[in-house]
């Protein structure tokens, strides 16, 4: 089975570990709150709404905080009424199923009565003559911006995954976790608490249709489905989404052979899907949101990739943990696939990844964290003018010293084992300065500038 290690952090959304890198996939402190700050709030999307189309490339998706959050955040802040203001009456049906209760001989009768034929509009009734306030007050007569989401991450399982994670959890309960991890321990037993708004279920709802429409496998996927009915757990997932997914399972293996199922699916998407998620995605423009879901090494996505795109999160594990996916190399094909305004954002501030970008042609600065008062990400880009803080001259200055010199993966094919040794050999014979003695002499600089 494929490992799951999840945990809650500070702000009440799920962390991941990885055995693999014996690392983790997001903050303790939140991992919500550090893809807004780290990715959402960096994009400007205030300006990019005013486009006609944005293109977004999420590499290393994992379960998905960042494409999540940016979708939330235009929902939340480009309608003038959120969704689960004025949520429609499946919404406490759906709540009220509990899919460990439900066997596969009597879920038709619970799911019948959320996503039928029958199924009551009356919320949506009441709601329609608020929809035209949607955008208009703010566009006039202009629809939102067509958005193309293309997520790419070599784990199907955890990207498939995502549209069930849960966010804005209050009771967060980290007993009993199935991982140690020394470097977190001490976060995870503070009583530190960052308050921060939920992924709406209306976004989930949107990932998962867009999953199956275009993955319906995902319905057999059994590395899936025992996560999902596993108890363990309940607490880190949403019951809503699995109601629905588990829906979507039944009514599969009940009624349709392999060889019909993709028309089938085409005909109960339509038919029995929540007409609540249906009309609130067409309510804020949502419903033609183009959302590409890539299980792949993500340099051979990219290769293989003609668009240009407006915004890159580059969310990979650490330079020394996966280095294929913050060479020089990889830096040059990503300048090829950025728009001339687009944006890379990442929150490494290493000088060995900077160094790449700067090679490669990009122009580079700071990310700034307005709650934590300091420098926490790096941003890249063609345009010089986008760069909002740039990197001080001592940061330039250790781009200079063997902290700088950068990984290289000429054929974008090689190992992390085989970069990092390259990248380690190449560290022993460079004649540039060891890092250790920069620092020591940019010290002795500022103190003696200090005294005279």
């Amino acid at each position: 089975m494929t490992d799951f290690h999840p945990y809650f952090t500070h702000d009440g959304s799920v962390g991941l570990y990885s055995p693999q890198f014996n690392d983790i996939y997001h903050s303790a402190t939140g991992a919500l709150t550090e893809a807004y700050e780290k990715f959402i709030y960096p994009s400007d999307i205030e300006n990019l709404m005013t486009k006609e189309s944005i293109k977004v490339l999420d590499i290393c998706y994992g379960i998905g905080y960042n494409s999540k959050s940016f979708l939330n955040y235009i929902l939340e802040n480009f309608c003038q009424k959120n969704f689960s203001k004025y949520s429609f009456s499946t919404n406490s049906h759906i709540a009220s199923i509990d899919t460990d209760k439900i066997n596969k001989g009597n879920i038709a009768n619970y799911i019948g009565k959320v996503y039928g034929d029958n199924i009551s509009t009356n919320s949506v009734d009441k709601i329609s003559s608020k929809s035209n306030q949607c955008n208009v007050s703010i566009y006039g007569d202009k629809v939102l911006p067509k958005i193309y989401i293309k997520a790419v991450d070599f784990d199907k399982f955890l990207s498939q995954l995502s549209p069930f994670i849960k966010t804005g959890v209050k009771k967060i309960d980290n007993s009993h976790l199935d991982f140690e991890y020394s470097i977190i321990n001490k976060f995870l037993n503070s009583d530190t608490k960052i308050k921060y708004k939920k992924i709406n279920n209306l976004i989930n709802y949107l990932i998962l249709s867009k999953i199956i429409e275009k993955s319906p496998e995902i319905l057999e996927n059994q590395d899936l489905i025992s996560v999902l009915d596993n108890q363990k757990y309940n607490r880190f997932l949403d019951d809503k989404i699995i109601s629905l997914f588990e829906y979507y399972r039944f009514k599969m293996s009940k009624n349709t052979s392999k060889l019909h199922f993709r028309s089938f699916l085409h005909n109960i998407y339509y038919k029995y899907v929540s007409k609540g998620y249906k009309s609130g995605l067409k309510r804020y423009n949502l419903q033609d949101v183009e959302f590409e879901l890539k299980n792949d090494d993500a340099r051979n996505v990219i290769i293989n990739d003609n668009n240009l795109y407006d915004l890159i999160f580059l969310d990979a594990f650490t330079p020394s943990k996966c280095p294929c996916l913050w060479s020089y190399d990889f830096f040059k094909l990503l300048f090829e696939h950025l728009e001339t305004d687009g944006k890379i954002l990442t929150y490494t501030t290493s000088a060995a990844v900077r160094g790449a970008m700067v090679e490669a042609g990009f122009f580079i600065g700071n990310i700034y964290n307005e709650r934590e008062k300091k420098f926490t990400g790096t941003i890249a880009t063609k345009n010089k003018s986008l760069i909002k803080y740039p990197l001080s001259e001592f940061d330039l200055g250790l781009l200079k010293t063997k902290a700088g010199i950068f990984y290289r993966d000429e054929n974008l094919t090689a190992l992390n084992e085989a970069i990092l040794a390259r990248r380690n050999e190449d560290v022993k014979n460079s004649t540039r300065m060891s890092t250790s003695k920069y620092r020591k002499q940019a010290i002795g600089e500022f103190n003696s500038s200090v005294i005279n």
